[in-house]
């Protein structure tokens, strides 16, 4: 066996030195705003249903530029922006007016922020549920005597009621874990993963790796896993590329409020 000289090992040590760094940046968790969920978490969905349905009327004005404008500065001061795109300035030319810089600044960087993540867009995503449910903003809550916190929002309804996707993507898990049961993860068309957890049982037609896509059966309601003695409840997860679990309460609140329009 050839002996391997000092001048090989160096080289060698260098490769698996410069392997170890691509493979970090590679897997660099991507770096997520953090002034984008505090915003989106902060407009009400009766305020998205105004704007779609002012949009009707106001076919100059972008459906993202009448919610970052109205969700970001007062109503009066609201409304010179508005009228200013109403005789087709464009976005990027309007004037502050009496508005200030700093809230002006606040408008545009809103609006590129609903422009990038599209929860609010009418029918772009679906309530996860079909039936009669009831839920509320219970993200945080302490679990297990404060050992963890509550990462979703749980939807409660009568055993086997039909949970569909609310994305287009891919599932990446699929079958049993400890807190979970039966559960479900997609990973959706927007790079988030979608988790569906407590089922009472999984569509038999669903496999690992497959595409699934909105609005399509993912299983029942149930209570397995650690939901074992609570009400049969789904428990609706939404983690970003980076890992960090976010708040699903005001999206499902806005989901809903299509869903219901819809069937009205």
């Amino acid at each position: 066996m050839r002996k391997i000289s000092k001048r090989e090992l160096i080289h060698y040590s260098f490769l698996i030195i410069l392997a170890m760094i691509l493979w970090k940046v590679i897997h660099l968790s991507p770096k997520i705003s953090p002034d984008i969920y505090p915003y989106l978490n902060s407009i009400s969905p009766e305020l998205v249903r105004q704007c779609v349905k002012d949009k009707d009327t106001l076919t100059s004005v972008s459906y993202e530029d009448l919610l970052a404008i109205r969700s970001t500065v007062p109503e009066k001061e609201a409304q010179v922006l508005i009228d200013q795109l109403r005789t087709n300035v464009p976005f990027s030319s309007l004037t502050c007016g009496n508005i200030s810089k700093d809230r002006f600044k606040a408008v545009h960087r809103h609006r590129q922020i609903l422009r990038e993540n599209p929860y609010y867009y009418p029918n772009r995503y679906l309530f996860p549920v079909h039936g009669e449910i009831w839920y509320e903003d219970s993200y945080g809550a302490d679990r297990e005597g404060g050992k963890r916190r509550h990462e979703g929002t749980d939807i409660f309804g009568k055993e086997g009621t039909p949970i569909i996707s609310s994305c287009g993507g891919i599932i990446e898990q699929l079958g049993w874990n400890r807190l979970g049961g039966e559960r479900v993860g997609v990973r959706g068309d927007d790079g988030n993963y979608y988790y569906y957890a407590h089922l009472q049982y999984i569509s038999p037609h669903l496999v690992q790796g497959n595409r699934i896509e909105a609005g399509e059966v993912i299983g029942g309601m149930g209570h397995t896993g650690d939901a074992l003695t609570t009400p049969d409840h789904l428990h609706f997860g939404i983690e970003l590329p980076n890992g960090q679990w976010i708040n699903p309460y005001p999206f499902l609140a806005v989901w809903q409020l299509w869903e219901d329009e819809q069937a009205s």
